[in-house]
């Protein structure tokens, strides 16, 4: 376990960071009165969990591979970073749903079915169970995807 000792740290801080940002929406106003603006705000939490990726990389390089690092020990490393917080994600969720804003649901079901969706659509949408399989998967594919574009920035560099 302590082979993943920093993967286990960041996976943690990329927890708090998700259930930090779900608090900032909510001060913000983006699960009631500026909920239409909520889609395009969400998703500006992706910049952050990149920066997490570049740091995690950097710890990693840095305390683990001794300032030596390619590509391949990036990635393989931000995978398993990816797949601690996959499996932190449905905590962070439920901590966000049931403590942050137990309301989430309601007011996300209520502007959907204003703006013209389906009742039975958004009830299904905005549900604990599908909403934690997409934050989950969602997680992970991301957590790849940004673990291959930071190796990419921090890998050392051939002279």
């Amino acid at each position: 376990m302590n082979k993943f000792k920093i993967e286990f740290k960041w996976a943690i801080y990329y927890t708090f960071l998700g259930i930090m940002w779900f608090q900032l929406e909510k001060y913000l106003g983006f699960h009631d009165t500026n909920i239409a603006n909520h889609p395009v705000f969400t998703n500006l939490v992706f910049i952050l969990i990149f920066g997490i990726y570049i740091l995690f990389l950097l710890d990693k390089k840095k305390n683990f591979f001794k300032g030596i690092m390619t590509w391949q020990q990036g990635l393989l490393s931000g995978v398993i970073l990816a797949i601690f917080a996959m499996i932190l994600t449905p905590f962070a969720l439920y901590y966000s749903l049931k403590y942050v804003n137990p309301d989430f649901f309601t007011n996300m079901i209520n502007y959907s079915v204003s703006k013209g969706m389906k009742l039975e659509n958004a009830q299904a949408m905005f549900d604990i169970t599908a909403y934690m399989i997409f934050a989950t998967f969602g997680t992970l594919s991301f957590g790849i995807i940004f673990a291959a574009l930071a190796a990419l920035l921090v890998k050392t560099k051939n002279k």
